[in-house]
């Protein structure tokens, strides 16, 4: 994700701050620097209570990816922004009690913290009568114990958000955890694109009304999540859409089969020249008969800025690339360009390059899958 920095690891899986998070930080700090009247030490207090929020939100996120691993998912990242965390997963489980499972756990995991914090509000120092206590101080907003700088504050802060973060994300709304839920229950009685617009529709309903509330209430925090989470089912409905579509042909049935290739030691600038007479931006590179290498349109733009037309196609090429079989459908070409970002895909057959797929004629492969329900190839019967 652009504008964002890796700050460790955890389960082989990127940890990462956006630097929108900052601001955030700033706010709490002002609430309780400024508008509590608690100076530096609130300000430092504000900060610490929105870094422990978070530590909470890295668990919840952490619990979804690692179950995700488990039924064959792969995560690359999970990225810290103003308005909670997000992963990135290349691949997500879709059989639907799987995805059911995925979608839980991250809710269970901020309900077994409330749980434990429990017996920690009974025993600090002045204790807030445990967690009706909690939830009574919360209630009241001019309370000193929560206001102020003070340990009950703290530990009733923790347990609060995480019930909240429980229960809102468990809210039927897509991509919340809670729609990701209701999806995979409707899968289970309809096909999973079908299950997946609908639970888009639900999402988008739930986002346009928290919104209208935030318009009408002039609540910021409302209208900025109701934005996220339209955009976000709005998104996984296209995604979820294309790959729906893109699964009706098969790699072999379309790929250009008259691809160019490159060997590693060709000149930049004889390549330049290929692109001019052939029309060809993307090409597969192979030594002899071995796939070696990819050399995208952005790779030799890149290349031919700093190393010049006598560059090498090897010093630039993407060396660690996907490849598809040409019995894959369309839809798994869709999936690894999302995955890895290259633009460009050999197709394989039989240990053998058969051709490349690119992104334009991913394109031009959907737009022409779109325009009828009917198989576009004929069968070998017809």
């Amino acid at each position: 994700m652009k504008w964002s920095f890796k700050v460790g690891s955890a389960f082989g899986i990127e940890l990462r701050i956006h630097l929108t998070f900052f601001l955030i930080l700033v706010y709490a700090a002002f609430i309780w620097g400024s508008l509590y009247g608690e100076g530096i030490a609130g300000a430092f207090y504000g900060s610490l209570v929105i870094i422990a929020l978070f530590v909470c939100v890295v668990i919840h996120e952490l619990c979804h990816s690692k179950m995700a691993q488990h039924y064959g998912g792969e995560v690359s990242s999970i990225t810290l922004l103003p308005i909670g965390g997000v992963s990135m997963m290349k691949k997500m489980p879709e059989e639907p009690t799987r995805e059911l499972l995925v979608s839980l756990v991250g809710p269970l995991s901020n309900l077994v913290i409330a749980v434990l914090l429990v017996p920690v509000l009974y025993l600090i120092p002045n204790p807030v009568d445990g967690a009706f206590g909690a939830f009574s101080q919360l209630a009241n907003h001019n309370s000193n114990v929560l206001v102020g700088i003070s340990l009950q504050g703290f530990v009733s802060y923790m347990f609060f958000i995480n019930i909240l973060l429980a229960v809102f994300n468990l809210l039927p709304a897509f991509p919340l955890d809670g729609g990701r839920v209701f999806r995979s229950i409707l899968a289970q009685r309809m096909s999973y694109a079908r299950a997946t617009h609908t639970a888009v529709l639900v999402g988008q309903i739930f986002a346009f009304a928290l919104g209208l509330i935030g318009v009408l209430t002039l609540n910021i925090i409302f209208i900025i999540i109701a934005i996220f989470i339209y955009m976000g089912a709005e998104q996984e409905g296209a995604g979820s859409e294309m790959k729906d579509i893109l699964s009706r042909l098969n790699v072999g049935d379309a790929v250009a089969r008259d691809t160019k290739t490159l060997a590693p030691g060709g000149r930049l600038g004889d390549v330049v020249t290929l692109v001019l007479h052939e029309l060809q931006e993307d090409f597969p590179v192979q030594s002899g008969d071995k796939l070696v290498g990819v050399l995208t349109r952005a790779n030799l733009i890149s290349g031919l800025h700093g190393l010049g037309p006598d560059g090498l196609v090897e010093q630039v090429m993407e060396k660690d690339f996907p490849v598809v079989a040409a019995d894959a459908p369309f839809s798994e070409v869709y999936e690894k360009m999302n995955e890895t970002r290259i633009r460009a895909v050999p197709v394989m057959k039989d240990g053998h390059l058969l051709g490349m797929v690119t992104l334009e004629h991913l394109s031009e492969v959907f737009m022409l899958l779109t325009a009828t329900d009917r198989p576009i190839i004929p069968s070998p019967s017809h």
